[in-house]
């Protein structure tokens, strides 16, 4: 047998030895198996029971459950309040990725310029996460109040009557919008200005050169290179308001007459005002689909435009 040929038998020896010791692939799955299952078990148990138990109904408080199979989800694609709420969803959770993608790309743009003495305006953006959403609800509550409220009373000044924001079916829903918007944008800022901060300045510089205007720059360079940012953005908004409940319940409790209820003001209706919780389980359960298959959606258009979030 020549030098070579022992040579290439080397590895293949080692690879028989390591099997041996226990260095096969399969073994680094054995040995994480145990906090995978930990993991898995603390965080999906809960999910898997609420779905489980959406299958099952009461027929009084208190009494045994029973099992129904679909009959909570049938009776609930059957319910007119349901379709209401779904219906105000979706107003819901478009007019806040709308309303807070603007607001989110504006503020990082104008942070992203931020310099010197003035860049702890960027650790600012994130005073909203210091309040909690119940708290930042009743905040604009008193701001939007129709008779003591300062929105208002900015607008007496100028010779404008404000609304009466939270009673009005009309103008209820904008006010809600806001608010939610108002306590999920720092993330959004920071995911934006963090992007901003990774582009080549190089690519500005000779777009620049080039003539382009700020607007042709910011419209043909750096929201294209914002993409991926973007589409996190999108869908940590969509997430965050599909599934939102504080904001709602706080400044309208779904009011006036449902306009603000949403599915998750609707499932809280359900559960603690109707006292019907399989069915708010049912609900539930159709939150997390439209969730995954929203979020689903979101990743499938930003991989038919080749952007990598």
């Amino acid at each position: 047998m020549t030098a070579t040929q022992e040579q290439k038998k080397q590895p293949k020896a080692r690879e028989r030895n390591g099997a041996q010791i226990g260095q096969g692939r399969a073994t680094p799955y054995l040995f994480s198996f145990p906090a995978i299952f930990v993991v898995s078990a603390v965080l999906a148990f809960p999910v898997l029971y609420g779905i489980w138990q959406s299958l099952y109904r009461a027929p009084e408080l208190g009494l045994p459950e029973e099992f129904v199979g679909g009959l909570n989800y049938s009776d609930m694609f059957s319910d007119p309040d349901f379709w209401s709420a779904l219906y105000r969803t979706g107003f819901f959770v478009g007019g806040c990725l709308v309303v807070g993608t603007t607001l989110g790309l504006l503020f990082s743009f104008a942070l992203y310029r931020s310099i010197g003495r003035l860049r702890w305006m960027r650790a600012a953006t994130l005073a909203p996460y210091l309040i909690s959403n119940v708290a930042a609800a009743v905040m604009f509550r008193l701001l939007f109040n129709s008779d003591l409220g300062l929105i208002n009373s900015v607008l007496g000044t100028v010779g404008i009557d404000g609304p009466a924001w939270l009673s009005s079916t009309t103008w209820a829903m904008t006010v809600v919008i806001f608010t939610q918007v108002w306590t999920d944008i720092p993330l959004t800022i920071l995911l934006l200005l963090g992007g901003l901060m990774t582009i080549d300045t190089s690519y500005l510089d000779a777009a620049l050169v080039d003539g382009a205007s700020a607007w042709q720059r910011a419209r043909y360079l750096t929201i294209p290179l914002l993409a991926p940012q973007l589409v996190i953005s999108t869908v940590w908004l969509s997430y965050s308001t599909l599934t939102g409940l504080g904001v709602v319940l706080a400044l309208t409790g779904g009011g006036p007459i449902g306009s603000t209820t949403t599915l998750a003001m609707e499932m809280y209706n359900v559960a603690f005002r109707a006292l019907k919780f399989n069915e708010a389980l049912a609900i539930a359960t159709f939150i997390l689909i439209l969730n995954a298959v929203l979020t689903l959606g979101y990743v499938r258009v930003a991989r038919r435009y080749e952007i990598d979030a």
